[in-house]
């Protein structure tokens, strides 16, 4: 079952705060010390997705290089063979070569899960800059808040 998407609130601004309305008719009222933490939580979500794309990039950089490694250790495996000498180093290369296939099958699954995180801190972050934006909007149109944010946010 999905969501429902985020719709967008009424806002108007007056000496009292930001008065917000839904859809559904119910209003509240914000604080500028609340409007500041709507726009933390923006922000914070955006940094975490920013943060999660660049562990997804390097989980991947890891996967490849593990992939690449255990080929490797098939190519040295296959000389040693031809060679016939180093039963014991065949051996020590082949458990290398299932450790490296382990880490790039961890690695991969690492990748999987941080690409969700990264997807549902985005979508918080575009939930809440839809839902929210009329209060930021009311604020920075307010002429009570001239210069806009700056007064607004340091008189509360």
């Amino acid at each position: 079952m999905q969501p429902h998407p985020p719709t967008p609130h009424a806002a108007t601004v007056d000496a009292n705060g930001v008065h917000v309305t839904t859809a559904a008719g119910k209003s509240r009222t914000y604080s500028g010390g609340e409007v500041i933490t709507l726009t933390q939580v923006i922000d914070l979500a955006e940094g975490a997705a920013t943060l999660c794309q660049s562990s997804t990039e390097t989980c991947q950089e890891l996967v490849d290089e593990s992939t690449q490694l255990a080929a490797d250790c098939d190519v040295l495996i296959a000389e040693i063979t031809e060679k016939g000498v180093g039963e014991n180093l065949i051996g020590k290369c082949e458990h290398l070569k299932e450790q490296l296939n382990l880490q790039a099958v961890a690695a991969k699954q690492l990748h999987d899960q941080i690409q969700g995180g990264e997807e549902a801190c985005r979508t918080a972050s575009a939930n809440a800059e839809v839902r929210h934006g009329g209060i930021f909007r009311a604020v920075a149109d307010s002429p009570l808040t001239k210069p806009a944010e700056r007064d607004f946010y340091n008189a509360r």
